[in-house]
């Protein structure tokens, strides 16, 4: 009765409906600037890194000085599972992992307090620790290139490349913007340390002076001097001529020109000649976003500005985050118009009338209007995942309102009024309508309940899926009458295409005597057999997540000790010719690595360098190169994977690993030299995660010295060493073309990188003598390491790669070693269980459901069993198609058991509404008739729905294209589920149950 007074109410107030349709639809253009646009899901943060530089100190002191008082504070603070740090040459980063349910802002709150108190604890020289998530690595949001093709405009140039890197910084949303290889010419004074040495003055006396000189100003209106007069003093020096001639007062009363006892040259640095793309210098311009802006807008706005900059020629945009989501947005935009066409072409040639191809369309659109609606009310976000889900979800949209237009056909003509045709055409699907929608999103209900670290990862995922199934839903139980109702004149009754009926059935009834004979013998055989021998047979690899493909490499390479710039600008040409010829179709960009230090410059020492390399899929054939040509004893250099912004995104994935803990870091390198000995003895794959270099450290310690005129200036010993190795910079000269001024020692007497006795190093005492280390100092050599690494204080290796056994001979006892096994196969093992647990409580919410749809207890249990025994066989199929099980397969194979509720409900009701006394081949018959064309127009819609994904995936879809896989394996099986294995269920148990 509720049903009819509806249908009627759609009959009088149609204007309202189609009012408050169109209201949605205005509301849809309006709320977009509304939509939360993300890069990636907002995941709960499991993982942080304090990044502190401790600059010139070796990894020994910085580990002693920084990394441990670090790591003890941070003991201190709740909910912090494990503690790790790194240490190498000043830098530390130490890593903090969380408990999993930790709170997140109780956490953050100590952290923050605890980071302001550090500053005070740590050593004189430390720098501000830094907070990351997630990620020891700052990676930049988008990478700009300009070509340094200025000619003779140099300083209109840097006036408009100023005014662009202004504009990028004044985006909302944009952090950060860092520049490399600008073309500026700097001046370097490079002191001549034989001269040096005998005149009475050190080189921070010359610094002194020197910065004085450099320093201008006014001194304001003077009164009673000269009315409106400003007195103005300017900088001693301004030019090249002005250094050269600058006096050094020696403190005698004589001075001595700057011109004679330094070398002034003027050059690019290092920086500038090193940043190129291809081999022609570029610049390089790194803009740093915040993780919650809308990454969208702020790749619009930089690329609005991009094309706006007339005065910057050509500039190329290197990388942009927000591409990632730009093509799965389009992507999306292709899978909705090909579902859309497609289901309108099929719909019509199925039913031969364009008007429930229409009904179908609008149907479809309003769900997704109301779809849209919900993401905005339930604060979802559009981002990588969530997109997938969606697209995932499209193609069941098309399900429910197929079903209403189907029967709503079928009772036209039968009844003289309308209204009573549509309300018995809703009445007799709107169980297996709202069974099947119900259990599809009760399904995921523990999958996004359950407290487990994977929950955040796809809840946007599960929820989309959801909403989507429950707008189809209110779409076809809203918009299917009304527009019907609209239509009612050009709605007929379907004309049903009896010959080619017949001729199915025909073929059908030859395929189901031959498939009875059969499954007698063995339907129990292909249950119960055939999902052991999938498991015995077909070997595959038990997945948490698809492996994410990697965009290309990158390459870090840094200069051994005194390496000459000029051999660093020859290994690079020959390196990229190298490169180009393997990959001549994708670029290479070259610039310095540690982009921050950009006031430490040499212009005759070689710099560390980073390399993307994009289109590289395998490292043999560049390691193969850089091996050739990177000699082992100039260069250090890895290759680190370019990972896509989803593979930055994923928690932590299992892998099998071996920690190793000793309190004595030499002591701990010895095992692992012998257990690496061992494992490629026994033809083990793997590796440590770092093996540290084993480097001198030489230290001096002061002799009793009575004369007091042979005191060592020791400042003047650091200065001479330190500028030697990295040139001081003492700031900027000139009115319009502004240079930056560099003080250095150049390498006489100096140069570590040969074998020359470091006591016959020269410097000055307090009274400006001359004398060499070795008379007031005595050296002491150790030996120390590049990189020194602790886990809860004791310092640890791990081993990565092919999973060791406790009880095996390779781990032997050792005095005072601690050794931690992970194993990727056990926690993966954890993992599936919980899904298994899940599905258990999936099916007892399914349960629960048909019990309050059908008000009885037997029939969900019938229905279940059926859906079961489908599911297994599903199953069977999908570790046959495919050599990996993970998450996406499970989440595919949940919707399948939604979609299976869906079929049988559907095909319950047709059966039960034959008359008793029937004989089972009419009952069989009527079933099929009915059952044909929805079945097969929802089969259709759902596969050409989820084939874009499958057939046009793109990097990244990896997860979403395993659930479109899984459904394109389950439906097939499903369709044959209805025809052929559910008559012979339903005929021998069906009185039974009932």
């Amino acid at each position: 009765m509720i049903l009819e007074k509806y249908v009627l109410s759609l009959f009088k107030h149609k204007k309202l409906h189609w009012v408050i349709f169109f209201c949605s639809l205005l509301g849809v253009i309006f709320r977009i600037p509304e939509l939360e646009i993300w890069l990636l899901p907002k995941l709960t943060p499991i993982r942080y890194y304090i990044v502190t530089e401790y600059p010139n100190h070796s990894a020994e002191d910085t580990d002693l000085s920084v990394s441990v008082p670090i790591s003890d504070m941070v003991s201190s603070v709740k909910s912090v599972k494990r503690i790790r740090t790194g240490s190498e040459h000043g830098k530390s980063v130490v890593q903090i992992d969380l408990q999993f349910g930790a709170s997140v802002a109780e956490f953050k709150d100590q952290l923050y307090q605890n980071i302001l108190e550090m500053k005070d604890k740590l050593p004189l020289g430390v720098e501000t620790p830094r907070l990351l998530l997630g990620d020891s690595k700052e990676r930049p949001f988008f990478e700009i290139l300009i070509p340094r093709d200025y000619g003779k405009n140099s300083s209109s140039f840097d006036f408009y490349l100023q005014q662009f890197v202004f504009q990028l910084e004044r985006i909302s949303g944009v952090t950060e913007v860092r520049l490399q290889g600008k073309p500026k010419h700097s001046i370097f004074i490079s002191l001549k340390s034989h001269i040096l040495d005998v005149f009475p003055i050190n080189i921070r006396d010359m610094e002194s002076q020197i910065q004085t000189a450099m320093r201008g100003g006014s001194l304001g209106k003077i009164e009673g001097y000269t009315k409106d007069t400003e007195l103005k003093f300017s900088s001693d020096i301004q030019t090249m001529d002005d250094i050269s001639k600058f006096p050094i007062s020696l403190g005698n009363g004589n001075s001595v020109n700057l011109g004679q006892i330094a070398t002034i040259i003027e050059s690019e640095s290092p920086q500038e000649k090193l940043t190129s793309l291809n081999g022609k210098n570029v610049i390089y311009i790194a803009v740093f976003a915040d993780q919650s802006a809308n990454p969208l807008r702020v790749s619009s706005e930089v690329q609005k500005i991009i094309q706006n900059s007339n005065f910057i020629k050509s500039p190329i945009v290197s990388f942009d985050a927000s591409n990632e989501l730009r093509v799965q947005l389009k992507q999306f935009g292709f899978n909705l118009v090909w579902s859309l066409v497609f289901a309108f072409i099929f719909s019509f040639l199925i039913y031969r009338n364009a008007v429930p191809a229409i009904i179908l369309l609008i149907s479809v659109v309003s769900s997704l209007i109301l779809f849209f609606h919900f993401v905005l009310f339930f604060s979802i976000s559009i981002n990588l995942l969530s997109l997938g889900g969606i697209s995932v979800g499209i193609g069941m949209l098309f399900d429910a309102s197929n079903l209403i237009v189907f029967s709503i056909r079928k009772q036209i003509g039968d009844n003289i009024v309308l209204s009573d045709s549509i309300a018995k055409g809703i009445r007799s699907v709107f169980i297996s309508l709202f069974s099947s929608s119900i259990t599809t999103m009760v399904v995921f209900i523990p999958l996004l309940v359950y407290p487990m670290e994977w929950k955040h990862f796809f809840f946007d995922s599960g929820v989309c899926i959801a909403l989507l199934v429950f707008c189809s839903l209110v779409s076809s139980l809203w918009i299917v009458p009304l527009v019907t109702v609209s239509f009612a004149n050009s709605l007929n009754e379907a004309e049903a295409d009896l010959n080619l009926e017949n001729l199915l059935f025909s073929k059908y009834e030859k395929i189901y005597e031959l498939w009875n004979g059969f499954q007698k013998r063995n339907l129990a055989f292909l249950v119960f057999v055939l999902v052991p021998i999938c498991f015995i047979c077909f070997r595959f690899d038990w997945k948490v997540f698809p492996k994410q493909p990697i965009l290309g490499f990158n390459l870090q390479m840094t200069p051994k000790a005194n390496l000459p710039l000029t051999e660093e600008l020859s290994a690079v040409n020959e390196l990229q010719t190298k490169i180009r010829d393997l990959n001549p179709e994708h670029p290479i960009l070259v610039f310095p690595l540690n982009s921050l230090e950009t006031k430490r410059k040499n212009p005759e020492k070689a710099i560390p360098l980073q390399w993307k390399l994009i289109g590289f899929e395998s490292s043999e054939l560049l390691e193969n190169v850089l091996g050739e040509l990177l000699s082992s004893s100039k260069w250090d250099w890895k290759l680190l994977p370019i990972e896509t912004q989803v593979s930055i995104a994923l928690p932590f994935i299992p892998k099998d690993s071996t920690v190793f803990l000793h309190e004595s870091f030499d002591e701990l390198l010895k095992y692992s030299k012998e257990f690496k000995d061992k494992t490629f003895k026994l033809g083990l794959v793997g590796g440590f995660d770092f093996f540290p270099k084993l480097i001198t450290m030489e230290e001096w310690s002061r002799n009793q010295i009575p004369i007091s005129e042979l005191i060592p200036n020791e400042e003047d010993l650091k200065q001479r060493i330190l500028y030697q190795m990295s040139p001081k910079f003492l700031g900027t000269m000139g009115e319009t073309s502004k240079r930056d001024l560099y003080l250095r020692v150049d390498a006489s007497g100096i140069d570590f990188g040969t074998k020359e006795d470091s006591r016959r190093i020269s410097f000055k005492t307090r009274t400006y003598e001359t004398t060499f280390i070795g008379s007031l100092f005595t050296s002491k050599k150790e030996s120390s390491y590049s990189e020194y690494r602790r886990e809860s204080g004791l310092f640890y290796m791990e081993w990565l790669g092919d999973k060791v056994e406790p009880n095996a001979n390779l781990l032997n006892s050792k005095s005072g070693l601690s050794v931690i096994h992970f194993s990727a196969q056990n926690e993966i093992k954890k993992f599936f269980q919980i899904l298994l647990v899940l599905l258990l409580l999936s099916f007892i919410f399914i349960y629960l459901a048909l019990v309050g749809i059908y008000e009885s207890f037997r029939i969900p249990f019938f229905y279940l069993s059926i859906s079961l025994l489908y599911l297994c066989v599903a199953v069977s199929f999908v570790f046959i198609f495919f050599r990996e099980f993970h998450l996406g397969h499970y989440i595919g194979l949940i919707i399948l058991l939604g979609l299976s509720i869906d079929s049988i409900s559907l095909f319950g009701e047709r059966w039960m509404e034959t008359p008793q006394g029937v004989s089972s081949s009419r009952r069989r018959e009527f079933t099929f008739r009915w059952l044909l064309w929805p079945i097969l127009l929802n089969s259709g819609t759902t596969l050409m729905g989820i084939f874009p994904v499958i057939a046009f995936g793109i990097v990244g879809s990896e997860f979403s294209k395993a659930i479109a896989l899984t459904m394109f394996v389950g439906i097939p099986i499903s369709i044959f589920f209805v025809f052929y294995i559910y008559p012979s269920l339903f005929e021998k148990y069906l009185e039974k149950v009932l």
